[in-house]
């Protein structure tokens, strides 16, 4: 029989449910071992000093893996983004100014544009620029630095001239879609392009895999009030709070 009255007999079993890369829900896990709140919260503080954890509202997730370089992903793109991008693409209207933000799941978008598309796709990423161009759209690029990891432009430059622009619709990827913390990204540079983006948007749509809805990036893009739609893949079960914030999900 467990000896819960151990603290590493406890942060054992929390980190066996980490493995299997599940949040860790605090209440739930009083609940059901039958210890109080704060004894799960030292533990988690224990595991997060260890480096195991991120602590957030409630709980902690796992703490995540940086994601592959850009080359790597593009090499290799996740076959779980080609039903998302079918879905998004479908949203798009004729004569619209879309932004389409960086990656391979942008990419995958951008491949997919209507037929006769007749409006403008506004990006700060020259593969998805390349991707729209080869579907016959009117393209405008962001300049800027460009930041190797996201292969988007990044900084000031494109900050402004994101800013200078009004979009009908703004298709965003997710480094971590986490309820409490809402849309994040990997470097300050990129989150800020995407917010940007966001902002100059009458609505914003993030495309995102299952797999991201349980991730934390370190810099917030937008809270889950400033989101206006999701396309994803996930379970309904990690769908309900994006609901009930007013999320319009699109499952597919």
């Amino acid at each position: 029989m467990l000896d819960l009255n151990n603290p590493q007999t406890r942060q054992n079993i929390l980190q066996e449910r980490l493995d299997l890369g599940a949040p860790l829900v605090a209440a739930t896990l009083a609940e059901e071992l039958g210890i109080s709140i704060d004894t799960v919260r030292r533990d988690l503080i224990a595991l997060e000093q260890r480096g195991l954890v991120r602590r957030v509202r409630g709980g902690a997730i796992p703490v995540p893996q940086s994601s592959p370089p850009y080359a790597v992903r593009a090499a290799a793109p996740d076959p779980g983004i080609e039903p998302l991008a079918d879905k998004a693409a479908l949203l798009i209207p004729g004569d619209a100014t879309v932004f389409l933000d960086a990656g391979t799941t942008m990419n995958a978008i951008a491949a997919r544009l209507p037929e006769g598309f007749g409006g403008l796709i506004v990006t700060p990423a020259p593969s998805v620029a390349l991707a729209a161009l080869t579907r016959g759209a009117r393209v405008q690029m962001i300049g800027g630095a460009l930041c190797p990891e996201a292969a988007m432009a990044t900084g000031g430059d494109a900050e402004r001239a994101v800013g200078g622009i009004a979009a009908d619709l703004c298709f965003l990827g997710a480094c971590g879609l986490w309820p409490e913390f809402g849309l994040s990204a990997e470097s300050a540079a990129e989150a800020g392009v995407k917010r940007s983006m966001a902002l100059a948007a009458a609505r914003t749509v993030v495309v995102a895999t299952s797999g991201k809805l349980e991730r934390l990036g370190s810099h917030r893009v937008l809270a889950l009030g400033e989101i206006d739609g999701l396309v994803t893949d996930g379970a309904p079960t990690l769908l309900k709070a994006f609901q009930d914030a007013g999320v319009e999900v699109i499952r597919v």
